[in-house]
């Protein structure tokens, strides 16, 4: 009997059910640990990091529609017929106008309050907000309002916003049986006249309560179909402090609602949060993601505190899903692994007992060998396997001839060696002189380019000086013959005299510009006058001259002006680099279309530099090989150019010692970028180039000669 025991311990089929059967036993154990352990830790943590990324998603779409408010207002503010309106003191006009775009933007109240009616103005809103909004800054987000306040805005809002309390389980005890207080998305926006000066306010609202847009518009955002699971219910809703005011949570049980469209009355609005949320979202200002009771159910869920336009908590914002699906995926999931693992582990007994006949550690003594050898590694050797069967004779020859092997491996690596080293001695010389050549070509081509574009700019100096005196003298006879005729006419000549004293200053613009063209051709020889001035103001004067050619081609001109700092320069031939650019984006955009004209801080390392002015158009954009030309003498794409427009901008904002960027790309648009410092020092960098540029050739000679020494 022992015997029989024996030679059962030493065959190969003992020995390969022993060695399967244990690591699936011990599999099957760690599964139905990690089981448990999975669902309750990562599976959850995967459903928390799920509702806290949807309540992520709806705080962003409330941002996205206070930002869609506000540039609603902005466009209504800016618009011509409104502020024709608004002039004429036209009020049907005004009014006319309002109920439009509150009944397109599905607003509940847009009214313009004057400047007199914000002074005078009881209402606590805006009492708290009149010193912002004489400043120009416009206010946007979430407030509450009580009843009266909301009578006084619009008659019939207060009974809107009413809702009846509903009694709800978890929930903290109140007296309270109705919330008249009425939470809402507001918008201020004042509103200047030409000359600064405040005019009113645009005031809108859309107000929360009871009002299943937004939240419904969130929830299909968020849980559309197929992102839960079968019974799946995806809920969102915002809080009046404990109360929920529009929301998507069913007064029923889930079940009973699938497939089922929501009317407000199924909704449970009326109803509160339970106490534990309520004292760790509302009253500790903490971000909840956890499991929760909602009405009627459990549900994974995740709060956040609203703040107010006073950064003051109101309520809360809520997204979450009914838990009950993902707890009879769990269990189902749970039983059908559990059935599997044992089919496997009886299976796989019951084959390795019957067809098992190699040991598999010989085996993979040699399978690791043969991919050793292929992966270079000529050390690698089986050793001495535990059987005296075939594979042990096997692996003593196979080791044999990985020695021969190696020696063979040895002996021409070394040769190899000794090549590349003989080789390298006799290329390194020659590396050196074509290291040194690419060099001198590299210097020589930079220095035929420096010395074609001064060349164009010598013909250029020679044909503005001819054109110049050409033009200042009809300019001159001009001038004089307009001080001629304004002295002659006296008192007949005020009728016009907006229009001669638009005709000087254009002779004198004209005067001007001949200036700036000599001073591109001429640099050294020009002196020029500077002030320190405001670039936004600038900007808006730029705009005025180009008006009329940007409404001949149906542009229009976005504004983001941010720049705050003060800076020294000269404005007409900043004016000058302005029209370019703008003129240059309007004729990209070829056509109907619109270009953003934006100011910013320059900064650099934390400190104020100046200011930057981007153009930005939406039109063709540049290749990357015109890229490269914009900046050049006589480089243009337009059939009608002269190529001297980004040439001579280029030249006045390297006088002004300042930067001038270009970004673009194919099909979607160029973006040019000036930057001028806060301070006045005028350069010509034209000399400093040719220097440099001789500098290096000196440097590249001197390498050269060392690089055949060396050799």
């Amino acid at each position: 009997m022992l015997s029989r025991f024996e030679t059962l311990q030493h065959s190969l089929k003992y020995k390969l059910l022993l060695l399967t059967v244990l690591p699936l036993l011990l599999t099957a154990l760690g599964f139905a640990v990690m089981a448990g352990y999975w669902t309750t830790s990562y599976t959850d943590r995967q459903l928390y990091m799920k509702v806290s990324a949807d309540l992520s998603v709806a705080q962003g779409t409330l941002n996205i529609l206070q930002r869609e408010q506000l540039d609603s207002l902005i466009q209504l503010a800016n618009g011509y017929e409104f502020r024709t309106n608004l002039l004429k003191a036209y009020r049907q006009g005004v009014q006319n106008q309002l109920q439009e775009v509150r009944q397109s933007r599905k607003l509940d109240f847009l009214r313009f309050i004057t400047a007199a009616q914000l002074e005078a103005s009881e209402e606590a809103t805006l009492h708290r907000q009149r010193d912002t909004l004489k400043k120009g800054e416009s206010i946007t987000g979430l407030s509450v309002l009580p009843a009266d306040e909301l009578e006084s805005i619009q008659s019939g809002l207060s009974q809107q916003a009413k809702i009846l309390l509903i009694d709800t389980p978890y929930a903290e005890l109140t007296d309270r049986s109705i919330e008249d207080r009425a939470m809402l998305l507001r918008t201020l926006y004042p509103v200047f006249n030409d000359f600064n000066q405040l005019i009113g306010i645009l005031d809108a609202g859309v107000i929360f309560n009871r009002n299943t847009n937004v939240v419904d518009m969130i929830r299909d955002l968020v849980y559309g179909q197929g992102s839960l699971p079968e019974g799946g219910i995806g809920t969102v809703t915002l809080f009046l402090d404990d109360v929920r005011i529009s929301t998507n949570v069913p007064q029923s049980t889930p079940e009973a609602i699938l497939g089922k469209t929501l009317s407000v009355n199924d909704r449970a609005i009326g109803t509160r949060v339970s106490q534990a949320v309520k004292d760790h979202v509302l009253r500790q200002g903490n971000k909840w993601l956890n499991r929760a009771f909602v009405v009627n159910d459990w549900y994974i869920s995740a709060y956040q505190p609203l703040l107010d336009i006073d950064n003051q908590k109101i309520g809360m914002i809520y997204t979450g899903f009914n838990e009950a699906p993902f707890n009879r995926i769990y269990f189902k999931t749970l039983i059908e692994s559990s059935v599997m693992i044992g089919f496997i582990m009886l299976f796989s007994g019951a084959l390795v007992f019957q067809r098992g006949r190699l040991l598999l550690q010989p085996l993979t003594q040699l399978h690791d060998a043969v991919q050793a050898v292929r992966r270079g590694n000529m050390e690698q050797r089986i050793g001495s396997l535990e059987t005296s069967d075939e594979l042990a004779d096997l692996a003593i020859e196979f080791d044999k001839m990985l020695d021969l092997l190696e020696e063979r491996d040895y002996q021409i690596r070394k040769a190899n060696d000794e090549l590349e080293a003989t080789v390298e001695q006799r290329t390194r010389s020659l590396k050196r002189r074509t290291e040194a050549l690419k060099q001198h070509i590299k210097l020589l081509k930079n220095t035929r380019r420096q010395l074609l574009d001064k060349e164009k700019l010598a013909v250029l100096g020679e044909l503005t000086a001819g054109i110049a005196h050409e033009i200042n003298n009809p300019a001159a006879v001009i001038l004089g013959s307009i001080d001629l005729l304004t002295d002659e006419l006296g008192a007949a000549a005020e009728p016009a005299q907006a229009e001669i004293d638009m005709i000087i200053q254009q002779v004198y613009r004209i005067r001007s510009l001949i200036n700036n063209l000599l001073q591109y051709s001429r640099p050294g020889t020009y002196v020029d006058s500077h002030a320190v001035q405001n670039i936004n103001t600038v900007c808006d004067d730029t705009l005025l001259l180009v008006r009329h050619a940007l409404d001949k081609q149906h542009v229009s001109v976005d504004l983001d002006y941010q720049a705050t700092t003060l800076v020294e320069f000269n404005t007409q031939q900043i004016q000058q680099v302005l029209v370019n650019l703008i003129l240059n984006a309007a004729h990209a955009t070829q056509g109907p279309g619109k270009i953003l004209v934006s100011t910013q801080d320059w900064t650099e390392e934390n400190e104020t530099k100046g200011v930057c002015i981007s153009v930005t158009d939406f039109g063709h954009g540049i290749s990357n090989h015109h890229l490269r030309q914009v900046f050049d003498p006589f480089f243009t794409t337009k059939e009608s150019g002269t190529g001297l427009g980004l040439s001579v901008s280029h030249g006045i904002i390297q006088r002004h010692s300042g930067k001038f960027n270009v970004q673009s790309k194919e099909g979607q648009g160029s973006c040019f970028t000036i930057c001028l410092p806060e301070h006045y020092t005028p350069t010509n960098s034209q000399d400093d180039s040719v220097s440099e540029l001789l500098d290096g050739l000196a440097q590249a000679e001197r390498t050269n000669r060392r690089a055949i020494r060396g050799a």
